[in-house]
């Protein structure tokens, strides 16, 4: 897909991750009886932000390496953006919807999203391995 395509998709991941950092700092009720439901909504929010801004760092990989990296590189780099992008979707997604729901069980796509944010990072690192220099 490209560098391109994997910024343009973490900047919108980026500025969603502030979206709902207001809404858990703005809308959420704070009570004493919803302190973990507000502290694992900000867990979710941390993550997706933090992960944001790795999608990033890897569609700007991308975008620079053009041309320097072998095909495998390729592949892994495009496959950590992937697993960034859906990682985000699934763990961070997954945390708003059982906060601001009521869920008390994530059917498991909270821990599928982490797998996927621990493999972007294996994926990143095998992906660099294969760099050239110019």
């Amino acid at each position: 897909m490209g560098g391109r395509f994997w910024i343009f998709i973490a900047a919108l991941l980026g500025g969603l991750s502030v979206i709902a950092g207001a809404i858990g700092a703005h809308k959420l009720p704070s009570s004493a009886s919803l302190a973990v439901p507000i502290q694992i909504f900000s867990t979710g929010q941390f993550y997706h932000a933090l992960h944001a801004l790795a999608l990033f760092g890897t569609g700007m990989l991308l975008y620079v390496t053009e041309g320097r990296r072998t095909s495998w590189a390729g592949w892994a780099i495009e496959g950590a953006a992937a697993a960034f992008a859906l990682g985000i979707l699934c763990f961070s997604g997954a945390i708003y919807v059982q906060v601001i729901e009521g869920f008390t069980s994530s059917g498991g796509i909270v821990p599928i999203g982490g797998v996927l944010l621990i493999a972007g990072w294996a994926a990143l690192a095998i992906g660099a391995c294969g760099l050239r220099r110019t």
